[in-house]
Parts: structure tokens; C-alpha cells; sequence
């Protein structure tokens, strides 16, 4: 097991991050740096106040842009707004700080969805008592192929903007969803939670702007399980899934949690983030309840599954590549390619290999 890394360590690491890895997409360097430069930790409200400050800053050049009638001044400002927010939350809404940062988040993105080249429909579909609230994006021409899509712990619906945008210039329609447990998500993580996926794989069907035989599901990181999962449960409903980089067996068991819970990959509060899940704070109560999302012990690995394309870095500390192996050795015959990289791997190089077999699926 890796020891806790230093302040300078992970800072160091967000450095690295900026331009081009969640949840520095939008961070501009000299304002990493000042935000950087006030942090005695990385724990809290310290981490949420010197985010939020720069969240605030173009909060306030965005309204203006927008009050002058700038509408692309206005959208560019709310994107930085929202993703130092964004920032700020990271990696859930632990304290107060990082709570406002997430609300601020959904507010800042919504406010610069209105000038979107494709437009967001914020759809609510009741479950249960609560709703699913997703964004669904579709392209010009309909009904066409449709792309659920969701992340993992810490990279919620907002944060998959970017990649919903890749799917609908491809011409296919995308539904963006909060993982179990995280954003607004109704349910915590369980092994019932797919309910709320299968919930709004059928309200999807419904709509006629969909072509309900071309439908396909991709899972990032955590959220790899779940499309794996929905895979099995609905092989008929599926033209294709994609697995990248969600734990199936091993990951879920307290050895893999004690080995990967001070992963150098992670920036921080790994094993809180992933306790959040499940609405517990200690790694004691997550090791004991994890075990019961084994797709294996479900039962599930052996039975139908759609065509399932699995990616991620062959230098995983976050998942075991074994959970891999475990999917190839059990029911119908799955596609794999592991590349450089740790947890996600290579992001672009990856993207494009889904992007590739995902029109290999749907445009036959």
C-alpha cells in the first residue's frame, strides 16, 4: 500500500493536470497557481474557498459579458466559472465550501448550456418517489443512435460535458446521468441501483427522437460497472456498451480497497470519495458494504450480455486489471484493448478507440 502523498506532491500532480485532465479542464495556469498559493492543505474548506474565490471572479465576468449582450463572452466565462466551482467540490461535497461549489457548478453550467451550439433538454423521469434528472442532447437529424452516458465518483453529469458534445457531432443523440451516489442521482450505490439506469433506458425508448434499435451505454471509471451491469440486464435493448475502467469482482473486495486506497493517481480522499457512494464515511463500512456490487457473485457474468468493449491504462492502482480478465473468461465474447497510462488511461487515444467501435455498433 502507497503512503499518503505530500501537499507539493499533489500539487505538483494538479499541475500536470491543467488544460487537459477532470477537474482542470478549464483551469488557466497563472490562476492554478494564486489558488494553489493560498492552500496550507488540500482538505476542506480550504480547498473549497480558494476554487469558489475564482469560480466567483467569472461568475461576476460572465453576468456582465451577458447584461452587454457578448453571448460568447458570456458562455466562455460561465465555462470557467463552472468548472472552478467544479473544482472547488472536488472530490463530493464534503463541508459547506464544497457543497456551494457543486451547486454553483449546476448553476454556472446550465447558465452557459443556453448558448450551446446543441442545445441541453434538462429531462426529470420519475422513479419511485424522486426523479432521474439527465441531459439529453440530440443531433439535427432524428430519430437517431442514443449514447447513455455517465461517470464515476467524482466526475459527474457536468463534468461529462465534453464527451457528450463528441457523441452528438457523431450524430447520435446523448442522455448524461449522475452515477448512484453521486450528484443528484436519487439512489446510493447498492446492488439495486441499476434501477435507476433500466428506469431511464425505457423512458429513452419512449421518445420518438430515438432510434431504439441503436442505442449504446458508456460507463467511465466507477461508472464502468453500471454500463457493464446494465450489459447484461437489458442485452436486448443494447446494441453496444463500454466499460472504461469500472471494477466487476476483485475491486470490491476489502484486499483491492487496502491495496488502492492511497492510489498515486488519485489526487485525494479516495477512499472517502468512494465511501460517499454509499452514504458512509469510514473505509471499515465501505469494505463491508462493497462486496455485495460483485457482478460475479450476482451471477450476472455468465448470463447475455450486449457487445461489451472494455478500455483503460494497463497501469491501473485505482482497478485491478484482473476484473478484466475475469469479464473474458465468463459468458459471450467481449472486446479489450488496454493501453499506457493508469486509471482511464491515455483519455484522447482511448476516446477515439471508443468513438471508432461505437460506429462500428451503431452505424451498421
Amino acid at each position: 500500500m502507497n503512503q499518503p502523498r505530500s501537499l507539493e506532491e499533489i500539487k505538483n500532480d494538479i499541475r500536470a493536470r491543467l488544460g487537459h485532465r477532470a477537474p482542470f479542464l478549464h483551469a488557466d495556469k497563472a490562476e492554478a497557481e494564486e489558488a494553489l498559493g493560498k492552500m496550507s492543505s488540500v482538505q476542506g474548506e480550504t480547498w473549497a474557498q480558494a476554487w469558489n474565490e475564482l469560480g466567483a471572479r467569472w461568475e461576476a465576468k460572465a453576468r456582465a459579458s451577458e447584461s452587454a449582450g457578448n453571448k460568447h463572452e458570456a458562455k466562455e466565462s460561465y465555462l470557467k466559472s463552472y468548472g472552478y466551482y467544479g473544482i472547488a467540490r472536488h472530490p463530493f461535497p464534503s463541508t459547506p465550501g464544497k457543497h456551494h461549489g457543486y451547486v454553483k457548478t449546476r448553476e454556472m453550467f446550465l447558465a452557459a448550456s443556453k448558448y450551446f451550439e446543441i442545445p441541453i433538454e434538462r429531462v426529470s423521469i420519475p422513479f419511485q418517489d424522486k426523479q432521474i434528472i439527465g441531459h439529453l442532447r440530440l443531433p439535427k437529424k432524428v430519430p437517431a443512435p442514443l449514447i447513455m452516458h455517465w461517470g464515476g465518483i467524482d466526475n459527474w453529469k457536468e463534468e461529462r460535458h465534453s464527451f457528450a458534445e463528441s457523441f452528438v457531432k457523431e450524430g447520435w443523440g446523448c442522455f448524461v446521468m449522475d452515477s448512484p451516489g453521486t450528484g443528484e442521482c436519487p439512489v446510493l450505490a447498492g446492488p439495486e441501483a441499476h434501477q435507476v439506469h433500466t428506469t431511464a433506458l425505457e423512458y429513452l425508448r419512449k421518445r420518438p427522437e430515438v432510434n431504439t434499435t441503436r442505442i449504446a451505454v458508456v460507463g467511465a471509471s466507477f461508472g464502468g460497472h453500471w454500463s457493464t451491469k446494465l450489459a447484461h440486464l437489458a442485452p436486448d435493448k443494447l446494441r453496444a456498451a463500454v466499460n472504461w475502467g469500472g471494477g466487476i469482482h476483485y475491486f470490491f473486495q476489502r484486499e483491492w480497497q487496502e491495496r488502492s486506497r492511497n492510489a498515486d493517481s488519485y489526487l485525494f480522499d479516495l477512499i472517502e470519495a468512494r465511501a460517499n457512494l454509499f452514504g458512509k464515511k469510514s473505509f471499515d463500512e465501505l469494505c463491508q458494504v462493497m462486496p455485495a456490487l460483485s457482478l460475479l457473485d450476482q451471477g450476472w457474468l455468465d448470463k447475455p450480455c450486449a457487445p461489451l468493449l472494455i478500455v483503460n491504462g494497463k497501469e491501473d492502482k485505482q482497478v485491478p486489471l484482473e476484473d478484466f480478465y475475469l469479464l473474458l473468461e465468463h459468458g459471450d465474447p467481449k472486446t479489450i484493448r488496454l493501453f499506457p497510462g493508469g486509471h482511464m488511461g491515455a483519455i484522447p487515444n482511448i476516446f477515439k478507440t471508443v468513438i471508432t467501435w461505437l460506429h462500428q455498433r451503431l452505424d451498421g
